[in-house]
């Protein structure tokens, strides 16, 4: 693997953020007035049973999740669109169709286009009854549903069962009410196109018992159908005792392969026949599961018959009709309930988290979104997952978990939504925070990706907005979370330069008394991603905040050396280890830079027989390894320390064949050092050999082998 370095970025001036006072604990560092940890405190930290800032799993999370965004363009194009919602607000106004103050006839060719490819809903009748009893119907609902297809359909049903001429007049909102509003002579089919205002209000949200009643008397008298399509039932209508006698508002869709069957064969008889099983070799059930909208299965329909008619590729042509950004958009356009963007936000943040994870979560956006604070009904989040088609529901290792059908559908998800809550940001914000520091590493890992995929729409703004102060904040893991959402943020866009800037920057006030924290968060920083993009460059951070920083760095440092190491940067840490390490005398950056290796040769917490990372390139590494053992084993404020990863090397050796020559290969070089390297090796395995509690066979066989090959000088 290749290092494609960035250019240095142009210097600019430290930027921190003000420091919280302490808070007492192992997570919250003590403030800038407080000492830093001294040596013993510092490595019986790092020695933890579970370190604070332990990576593995962590950084296996955001890896993960790099994987699957890379290569996919994640910048979102912030276009206007409009939303509706107490919370939200839109990018500009609809654009309107002019004010009708006269009555104008619905055309031929558009009841045309109804009787030739209308899909009735399952519940197309009950708007019927309701039309033909009190001769008005009112159909609300979001945009994009095929409220007004479905109106006019309404409407021409009832005249044709009556045998009343097919004549539909359109009316302006402005009768709605409008109690002195003049019905159209004769019998007739008349249709309200309600569109909302600037404002995004309906003009039905007026409407009362009172205009409703009078309305179906005298359309009753005259023998008159009325169809009002509106938006959501809101203000007096939605009070209205009587509403329901007149307003439908929970439709059912039409199938929307049923819009595509009927509409390709209209125009392509000719393969009615065998055009299942040509739309069976495509995605395009699953793509209209996902859109649900008549007017996405219209569009489906006219690629399809473009391309049976042009014998394209009709995989191709279905596949190209994929727009994650579009279907977002037009989610948040039909103004879903606040419950279901709690629901899906929480999942984009989220993703590939277990069920009750992303539930939880979802549940305390809403309350926070909300201001309530009560239960919600068993069914709240269950019946969303159950009837949520873009979001995957699968075990993992028996643990239900929730994903994005298409890896695109996560980035959108995020930046459209945080784009468009200008009126609750703030409140997300804290949401997130609170994610960011959550105890549980899978959530924070997850949590920290979606930090980073805001941050990557609008850089400085996620910085500074975020990311800043969580990197000077005195929760360990909120830096922690700052840190991996600086690299996600820096290795999903272009941003690598930015990102640096910043790392540098927090590295350099390693000298500064006033700010700790940023130093630490940028120790964590260079272990990321980025890191192992770049490891030169994280490798001069880490370095600067070893030789010239305090004991408090030691364990971010080492945690992110080891990150690197398991990346598979081990040439490149081995090299400036053996650097660091250099001089003859055992200076404070010296034993710290031992002390770093001696952690990063211990074995994994994960599973007790696990080799090592280092054992496993042991081989590759033959002139390195021994001398860096050797270097640790020498020096006595690390040898306690060092002693403990080697007695685990040797204790592999015990239980797996393959180990012993490796081991005993890398022992015989680090006896060839000296007499002294020779004699500290055989008294330690000496000593593992005779141990009364757990004696190594191992320890026995390499010491014997050491003796009898006379390794060590003379």
């Amino acid at each position: 693997m290749t290092d494609d370095k960035p250019p240095e970025p142009e210097p600019k001036p430290p930027e921190t953020p003000e420091n919280p006072p302490p808070q007492g604990n192992r997570d919250a560092e003590d403030s800038s007035g407080a000492q830093p940890p001294g040596r013993d405190e510092a490595v019986k930290q790092l020695r933890g049973e579970a370190s604070a800032l332990s990576t593995a799993r962590f950084g296996k999370i955001t890896a993960e999740g790099i994987g699957r965004l890379e290569g996919l363009n994640v910048n979102v194009f912030q276009g206007e669109f409009t939303v509706e919602g107490d919370f939200l607000t839109g990018g500009g106004e609809r654009r309107r169709a002019p004010r009708r103050v006269t009555t104008s006839a619905v055309s031929a060719e558009a009841i045309a286009e109804v009787d030739d490819h209308f899909v009735r809903p399952a519940d197309f009748e009950s708007g019927v009854d309701v039309l033909s009893t009190g001769n008005l119907v009112v159909f609300s609902g979001p945009e994009t549903t095929g409220r007004r297809t479905r109106a006019l359909a309404t409407v021409l049903t009832v005249l044709r069962e009556r045998e009343l001429p097919g004549e539909v007049l359109t009316l302006g909102e402005h009768v709605l009410g409008n109690p002195n509003w003049r019905i159209p002579p004769g019998a007739c089919g008349l249709l309200v196109v309600d569109r909302p205002n600037a404002q995004r209000k309906y003009a039905a949200e007026g409407i009362g018992d009172l205009w409703l009643t009078e309305t179906s008397k005298r359309l009753a008298g005259q023998g008159a159908f009325l169809a009002v399509v509106t938006g959501p039932v809101r203000g007096s209508l939605a009070s209205a005792p009587r509403a329901s006698d007149f307003v439908l508002d929970d439709l059912e869709l039409p199938d929307p392969m049923e819009i595509v069957r009927k509409r390709v064969r209209g125009e392509l008889p000719w393969l009615a026949g065998e055009l299942d099983d040509r739309l069976a070799g495509t995605e395009l059930a699953l793509l209209l599961a996902e859109r649900d909208d008549p007017g996405f299965a219209q569009r489906a329909a006219a690629a399809v018959s473009e391309a049976l008619r042009t014998e394209a590729d009709l995989a191709a042509a279905v596949a190209k009709l994929r727009n994650a950004e579009e279907q977002v958009r037009e989610w948040l356009d039909r103004a879903p309930e606040l419950e279901e963007i709690a629901f899906v936000l929480a999942t984009a943040t989220l993703e590939g988290a277990s069920y009750l994870s992303i539930a939880d979560a979802a549940v305390a956006l809403y309350r926070k979104l909300s201001g309530k604070s009560g239960a919600l009904t068993p069914r709240y989040l269950r019946g969303l997952a159950a009837g949520w088609r873009w979001i995957d529901r699968t075990d993992t290792d028996g643990t239900p978990t929730l994903r994005f059908r298409h890896d695109r559908l996560r980035p959108v998800v995020l930046a459209l939504t945080w784009t468009e809550l200008d009126g609750a940001r703030a409140d997300v914000l804290d949401w997130l925070k609170s994610l960011n520091e959550h105890s549980d590493v899978e959530v924070r890992a997850r949590a920290a990706q979606a930090a980073g995929l805001l941050a990557n729409n609008d850089f400085d703004h996620g910085v500074h907005r975020f990311l800043l102060p969580w990197a000077g904040a005195a929760s360990l893991r909120l830096r922690q979370s700052a840190a991996y959402g600086l690299n996600v943020a820096a290795t999903l866009g272009r941003h690598a330069d930015r990102a640096w800037s910043y790392v540098e920057q927090w590295a350099d006030l390693v000298h500064s008394t006033g700010s700790r924290r940023l130093p630490a968060t940028a120790a964590i920083a260079a272990g990321g991603p980025l890191g192992v993009r770049y490891p030169d460059r994280a490798l001069r951070v880490l370095r600067a905040l070893v030789c010239d920083g305090h004991w408090g760095l030691l364990e971010p440092a080492a945690v992110s050396t080891q990150a690197l190491l398991e990346a598979g940067r081990v040439g490149e840490v081995l090299t400036a280890l053996l650097d660091w390490t250099k001089p003859a005398r055992v200076t404070e950056p010296v034993e710290k830079a031992l002390t770093m290796f001696a952690f990063a040769a211990l074995p994994p917490d994960s599973s007790a027989h696990d080799w090592p990372l280092l054992l496993r390139h042991a081989d590759e590494h033959r002139e390195a390894l021994p001398e860096l053992w050797g270097r640790a084993l020498a020096c006595e404020p690390v040898r306690p320390l060092a002693l403990d990863a080697l007695r685990e090397w040797v204790r592999v050796a015990d239980r797996d064949d393959e180990a012993f020559d490796v081991v005993l290969s890398l022992l015989g070089g680090i006896a060839d050092r000296g007499e002294s390297d020779y004699s500290r090796l055989c008294h330690a395995l000496y000593d593992w050999a005779t141990d009364r509690e757990l004696p190594s066979d191992a320890a026995a066989e390499l010491h014997d082998e050491l003796v009898e090959a006379g390794e060590g000088p003379g």
